[in-house]
């Protein structure tokens, strides 16, 4: 499968969940929203075509733990990882993964998911 839809979005800020979640509907893709990363790791499975991450997840596992989870179980899943605060070094990142600093716009995410698309088209 080369099209991404469904994608698992996570973001401990309320607000800036529900705001990428809907451009990304705008945009036509299905959010699945999560407010952090233990939570979000019960839903990383099969259907999920790409994940959105935000670094700084308040307590419990952050961000990056969670991209390497998935990373992990799901070698070829298109990952975005975004901070405000932290700038993660290439070695952080599962291989593959893109980073973006905050605030990142949907259009750039979108690009992203485009371009993870082509690639898995190719």
């Amino acid at each position: 499968m080369s099209h991404i839809s469904k994608i698992l979005v996570v973001e401990d800020n309320p607000l800036l969940l529900l705001d990428l979640c809907d451009q990304l509907t705008e945009r036509g893709y299905s959010p699945v929203p999560a407010t952090n990363a233990s939570a979000a790791a019960h839903m990383l499975d099969q259907t999920i075509d790409a994940l959105i991450t935000d670094i700084e997840l308040g307590a419990g596992p952050d961000g990056l733990a969670l991209a390497r989870l998935a990373a992990g179980t799901l070698p070829h899943l298109p990952i975005i990882v975004v901070s405000g605060g932290v700038r993660p070094t290439t070695a952080d990142l599962p291989t593959g993964a893109l980073f973006f600093p905050k605030p990142t716009s949907a259009a750039t995410i979108d690009r992203a998911l485009q371009h993870f698309s082509d690639v898995r088209a190719a």
